[in-house]
């Protein structure tokens, strides 16, 4: 890597954590927020969907687009699209007003995250290290966004946070507007963006994977605040424990960034989602448990290893005339989990504690497809052996 590249990646990243910083800072108490505005279970369980629909349907759309040359066209419209979301999330005196601002924030997220994936193949030889730096960055914005955000919560109230998230935006949008003007991206051609790419093994167990644990994820972080909230659980534990599995999640990031050219991904990503599972299983069990941070932790040194893990897997496996479209639908599958887990969760569940029980066994069929893909791999691996014997 040049100096000058690296100089790129750096802003390109922390451009990126300042978007993610906007997310993360809100999504523990968007809920909580809701429900002070004087919404019921059932709007509550759509917050989640809502900005996934959009997000859904445009995030193709934004990777065929990056794949034909408009990617800093595409961040930077998907940031000030975030910025109009935090605004309206900021005026709200009802809950229409609160859905308004989800949908903008989903039209947002599908533009600039995909676009945010993609950029991280640009600058660096190696792609497998520099997209598991850019979930660093991300995995650093989920640590300290509950913390800050719960600070403000209380101390200021919700329009403050919100006003803090523009600011985060605007930040994102400067950095990110002067690395991508000088980064060369690679020449497009008429077979960017090809469909038939995506149907590798590696990219299609993956993206069944990240539905999976974004049903288990979603529906962890929507209704285990509102749960907390119902049994009148003071603020600052909901803020405590999101803190810790987050500063989990980063510190489990930085290890596997540093060493991602030394393992296997897919055994990570399996190893990742078996504690991810294990924590959170005995966070909605034990919900009043001395231990609930270490149960914390294991969720999200989980975390930590499975989503640059997925990441990796998913789009190193396609051709790079196709990365731009793979980014989006990949980063879709996030969506898909969030509009199938909490209501499906809600319906079954019929309460908060029902629909995180419901989400632990629906999610579990990615870990149990991630635990079956390594076994067939070893197992194909040693009858090879065996036959070269």
């Amino acid at each position: 890597m040049t100096k000058e590249s690296s100089v790129y990646e750096i802003a390109l990243n922390l451009g990126a954590l300042f978007y993610f910083l906007s997310l993360h800072s809100i999504a523990p108490y968007i809920s909580r927020y809701a429900v002070s505005l004087g919404a019921g279970e059932y709007e509550v369980a759509m917050l989640g969907p809502t900005l996934s629909l959009i997000a859904i349907t445009l995030r193709p759309i934004s990777g065929s687009l990056i794949d034909r040359g408009l990617l800093r066209q595409l961040m930077i419209l998907g940031i000030g699209l975030a910025i109009a979301a935090q605004a309206f999330y900021s005026v709200s005196s009802n809950v229409t007003l609160l859905y308004v601002g989800r949908g903008l924030q989903g039209m947002g997220v599908a533009l600039f995250i995909p676009a945010s994936v993609y950029s991280a193949t640009l600058t660096s030889r190696n792609a497998a290290s520099s997209l598991a730096w850019r979930s660093t960055m991300i995995g650093f914005s989920m640590s300290l966004g509950p913390a800050i955000g719960g600070f403000i919560v209380s101390t200021y109230g919700y329009r403050s946070l919100f006003t803090t998230t523009i600011v985060y935006l605007l930040i994102s949008g400067l950095l990110n507007s002067l690395a991508l003007r000088k980064l060369k991206t690679p020449e497009k051609t008429r077979d960017s963006g090809q469909l038939k790419d995506l149907l590798s093994k590696d990219f299609l167990i993956s993206s069944f994977a990240i539905v999976a644990y974004s049903i288990l994820y979603n529906c962890f972080s929507l209704f285990l605040p509102a749960h907390h909230s119902a049994l009148g659980v003071d603020v600052a534990v909901t803020t405590i424990l999101f803190t810790t599995i987050s500063v989990s999640n980063f510190a489990s990031r930085i290890v596997l960034s540093i060493v991602m050219n030394r393992v296997k991904y897919s055994l990570t990503a399996a190893l990742g989602f078996g504690l991810a599972l294990l924590g959170i299983t005995f966070i909605i069990l034990s919900t009043t448990s001395p231990y609930l941070m270490i149960y914390a932790v294991i969720a999200g040194v989980g975390g930590g290893l499975l989503i640059p893990s997925l990441q990796v897997l998913a789009l190193l496996s396609i051709n790079a005339r196709s990365r731009g479209l793979g980014s989006g639908v990949y980063t879709a599958m996030f969506d898909i989990g969030n509009v199938i887990g909490p209501p499906l969760a809600i319906a079954l569940g019929g309460t908060y504690l029902g629909s995180l029980k419901i989400s632990l066994v629906v999610s579990s069929l990615g870990f149990a497809v991630l635990v079956a893909y390594n076994v067939s791999y070893i197992v194909s691996k040693n009858l090879i052996k065996r036959t070269l014997n």
